[in-house]
This record gives C-alpha cells, sequence and structure tokens, in this order.
C-alpha cells in the first residue's frame, strides 16, 4: 500500500492538545477527485459539517508585500495581483471520513492507509508513555546498530590510548556530545534521569548512534594519520586542533544538524524531554518519523 499512497501525516500542538494532521490538497490527489479542489473541499465541510478549527483550520501563504481581501472572499496577492490559494490542513479522523465517503476503491484504500497509520503511531505512543527512557529501543535494528558501534567506540578509545598523550577519555566524548547536541554526557543523563548503572549510549536513538560511531571511526584515522606524520603522540591541544579541523568540514555540519533534530524531535514528543539548547531545532513529528522508528 506504501508504494501506492504515501499521505504525509504530521503531529501538531492544536488548541492545547496534540493532533494529527494531513494536507487536504494531497488527500484530494490521492482520491483522485475530478472536481476542483477549492470547489471539493467546501462543498465536503459543508455536506458533512466539518468544524473549522477542530475538524481543521486554513493557512494562506504570505506572498508579495500583502495581501488584500475581496468582498468575494478571494485573497490577493498586493504585488502580483495574483489570487493566493488557501490551503486546508486537516485532521486524519476528517482524511478517513472524506475518503470513505468518495465510495470507491481507491477512497477504501486511503483509509485502510490512515487507519494503518494510526495504528503505528498509537503503538509508539503507548509505549512511549509505558517506558520512555527505552523507547529509542523499539528501532528494529537497534541491538545490531549498538553492537556495531561497541567497536566504533574500542578503535576510538584505542586510538586515544595509543596516539594522544593526554587520556581525557570523558573530556574527548564531551567535546564529540557538544559538537553533535551541545550537551555534555552528564547534562544528558540529568535530563533523561538515568542512574550509574545505565549506560548512555544505549538511551540514543539508532541514528544519533550511527552519526556517533561514523565520527568517531572518522577522527581515529585522522589522529592515526597526525600521530604517524610527527613519530609522537599527540598532546591535548594538537588532539582539540584535529578535532575542530575534523568536525568543521561541511558533511558533518549536516550530521550535526540532522542528531539535533532527532534529539529536540523526538525527547519531546516521546519521553516529555525538552533540551534547552535544541529549542530551535525541534520539527514537526511526522509519519516519516515513526517509520524511522519503528523499521
Amino acid at each position: 500500500m506504501n508504494d501506492l499512497i504515501n499521505i504525509k501525516v504530521i503531529q501538531k500542538d492544536f488548541n492545547g492538545e496534540k493532533k494529527r494532521f494531513v494536507s487536504a490538497r494531497e488527500l484530494h490527489h490521492w482520491l483522485g477527485v475530478g472536481k476542483r479542489f477549492a470547489t471539493w473541499i467546501t462543498d465536503r465541510i459543508s455536506k458533512y459539517d466539518f468544524v473549522e478549527d477542530l475538524d481543521y483550520f486554513i493557512t494562506i501563504p504570505n506572498f508579495g508585500n500583502g495581501l488584500n481581501t475581496q468582498i468575494t472572499g478571494k485573497i490577493i496577492d498586493a504585488k502580483t495581483g495574483k489570487v493566493v490559494a488557501k490551503e486546508y490542513v486537516i485532521s486524519v479522523d476528517m482524511a478517513k471520513e472524506l475518503a470513505m465517503v468518495e465510495n470507491s476503491e481507491v477512497g477504501k484504500m486511503v483509509r485502510k492507509y490512515f487507519i494503518r497509520v494510526e495504528g503505528e503511531f498509537k503503538k509508539v505512543m503507548r509505549l512511549a508513555a509505558f517506558n520512555p527512557k527505552t523507547i529509542n529501543q523499539l528501532a528494529s535494528q537497534f541491538a545490531e546498530t549498538r553492537e556495531e558501534t561497541k567497536d566504533y567506540r574500542k578503535d576510538f578509545t584505542d586510538c586515544v590510548k595509543n596516539f594522544v598523550a593526554a587520556k581525557n577519555y570523558g573530556t574527548y566524548t564531551d567535546m564529540l556530545y557538544g559538537f553533535l547536541f551541545l550537551e555534555r554526557a552528564k547534562q544528558y543523563r540529568k535530563l533523561l534521569e538515568l542512574v550509574k548503572k545505565d549506560l548512555t549510549r544505549n538511551y540514543m536513538y539508532e541514528e544519533i548512534l550511527l552519526i556517533i560511531g561514523a565520527f568517531e571511526a572518522g577522527l581515529s584515522g585522522e589522529i592515526e594519520k597526525e600521530f604517524k606524520k610527527l613519530s609522537r603522540q599527540l598532546t591535548k591541544e594538537e588532539f582539540v586542533k584535529k578535532f575542530n579541523e575534523f568536525s568543521s568540514q561541511k558533511n558533518w555540519l549536516v550530521y550535526q544538524k540532522r542528531a539535533r533534530n532527532i534529539m529536540a524531535t523526538y525527547d519531546a514528543e516521546l519521553r516529555n524531554i525538552k533540551h534547552p539548547k535544541l529549542i530551535d531545532y525541534k520539527k514537526e513529528f511526522s509519519q516519516e518519523d515513526i517509520q524511522k522508528l519503528i523499521g
């Protein structure tokens, strides 16, 4: 069904509660409705008594230098003179009903799609409510990834042991965590309320573990090359310099943003934890996120 239908579902705080929404225009496309979108959605709202700011809300893109409302209700872009299309964002429940009343095979498939999507979402949220600290371990590949990245971690600690004079393992780990998500290990553990026996990385999301592992493996290679070049162990200052050079590469800035998005968004939605330094990185929690989490 995913190959046939792939309607983006997002979660938003709406009137003080978390609700799931889709684009009505996208739904209109997938249902293959013959009518113009604007006519179809207004007819459906009127016929089935959907309520604005309960079942749906309307957004209007803010184009040009301003918007002018006409007597007809049309919104005109003051700069271009063109009509600005209204976008209807509808709840998943409203989308299910619209799919059902289309009374077509595609309509039935779309409704089943939403039922499955909601089922997956509720499953994840139930598990998050039951034990939020371990929600990250729901990922189908988590155990495998955790074992794989243990080897990367050992490569990194062996690298420090063999090629760096100052063996400040905790400091170097904090440098990595600080680069990726602006927190030291101690701060992260405090937010998750981990106890002494809890291994920090057991509570990180799979994709975060992969990013950390890739970074440690790549940095280890750079440190070893510098060791061979100098024919001696690096000082702490030289290690920090190589770390900064390595982390400033453009590809790591991309991974940095991704790691911050995951930490800010997943922890806020699934663990009810807000990372003070990552507020600006929180995104909408979407069906794509659910799929990545549960595989």
